[in-house]
């Protein structure tokens, strides 16, 4: 008996992602189906001077901050497959210096333990870039490391933002944690009343119990540690990127004007790059660490089989989208202002202006342009 070629294909390609080799996919497909023909070769060929042009690329759009173990992530997110060891030797020739640097790098150690998936969702902000009007928030399932939201806004300090970004994680799961933890602060206010409002509904032992945890100091671990690898692999480039156009005067946050037309081209952009990171991070295998205990596993494969790797089990507890809903309704409704990128007359203006520029491209190379081509245009207009 033969698989479909449209089942076997979309597995195959899953577990590539992961960068799993030949054995360990048709082991992890083994546990799906009961036969298997695999008829693909994932083995792809390159030499320093193949993977030159390709690892250029990224290294100007990391700002060159990544090693060899991101920079094969990075390259298996285009389908390209490259040992580390070729990747060592390929930085070690071009970029001695910034190689040497990299590897001198010293890294903090910290301790986490979790008997399972879902156990704790941890939750934080970032607010690094304040200075353009754009603020950072993240969602980590603590057990797996899986980014659950990776979000840019005009803010990430009101309550109703933050649940929403929660809910929305519960509803594409289709269940919440046991627990939900952040650093004090009142814009958690949201996530926490959401949390225990539907933990209590499900279960009425827990009335007058707290569902979150605030963590004080540097407790809060997942997010932190995500936070460094974000600002070490990602944030250079676009920081020096929007920086130039305050240096240069495209640009000020003080001038609402500016300030809702780079919040409506960059936020967009920026998401999107976003997305981009915490996909490449959640089907990415973690280092190996031996003062950990925890497995060092992919964390969409952690997420998906946690009984594969231990005594650990998966405490997703299971809500309605009926009930979903209605913690939506109270703690995120969707008509509140904090859901709108700029207002609506901007959102008119800034559209028709686009569109008649033609609807240019926004990426990290165009981006002041076409700022300053809508920007021009905007300045004319009626107040």
């Amino acid at each position: 008996l033969s698989v479909p070629d449209a089942v076997l294909r979309p597995l195959v390609e899953k577990y590539y992602s992961y960068g799993y080799g030949d054995k360990k996919i048709v082991d992890a497909i083994s546990r799906q189906i009961d036969l298997l023909q695999n008829e693909w070769t994932l083995q792809q060929r390159h030499t320093a001077e193949t993977i030159g042009p390709l690892v250029e690329k990224i290294r100007a759009h990391t700002a060159n901050r990544l090693g060899s173990k991101s920079l094969r992530d990075h390259l298996r997110h285009e389908s390209i497959l490259v040992s580390r060891d070729l990747l060592r030797q390929y930085q070690a020739l071009a970029d001695p210096v910034g190689n040497q640097q990299r590897r001198a790098r010293r890294l903090k150690h910290y301790v986490h333990w979790s008997t399972g998936l879902h156990e704790v969702w941890s939750v934080d902000q970032h607010d690094k870039w304040k200075r353009f009007g754009l603020f950072l928030h993240v969602g980590v399932e603590n057990f797996s490391n899986f980014v659950l939201w990776l979000k840019v806004w005009w803010t990430n300090s009101n309550p109703r933002l933050i649940a929403g970004y929660y809910l929305e994680a519960a509803a594409r799961l289709g269940g919440i944690p046991l627990l939900t933890q952040s650093d004090p602060g009142t814009e958690n206010n949201g996530i926490a009343n959401a949390q225990t409002t539907l933990r209590r509904q499900l279960d009425p032992s827990l009335m007058d119990t707290l569902q979150h945890q605030w963590m004080r100091g540097h407790s809060n671990i997942k997010p932190e540690i995500f936070w460094s690898k974000l600002r070490r692999q990602w944030s250079a480039g676009w920081e020096a990127l929007f920086q130039e156009g305050v240096d240069d005067g495209l640009y000020d946050p003080a001038v609402i004007v500016e300030l809702l037309l780079f919040r409506w081209l960059a936020v967009p952009m920026i998401q999107h790059d976003l997305d981009r990171f915490a996909l490449i991070h959640n089907v990415s295998k973690p280092r190996k660490n031996s003062k950990k205990k925890m497995p060092a596993e992919i964390p969409t494969v952690l997420m998906e089989n946690p009984e594969q790797f231990g005594l650990f089990r998966d405490y997703k507890i299971t809500v309605s989208k009926q009930q979903l809903q209605h913690a939506a309704d109270e703690f995120a409704p969707q008509e509140h202002l904090v859901f709108q990128l700029v207002p609506e007359p901007f959102e008119r203006h800034a559209s028709w202006l686009y569109n008649a520029l033609g609807r240019p491209l926004v990426n990290r190379s165009s981006f002041w342009d076409v700022y300053l081509g809508m920007l021009e245009g905007l300045v004319t207009l009626p107040n």
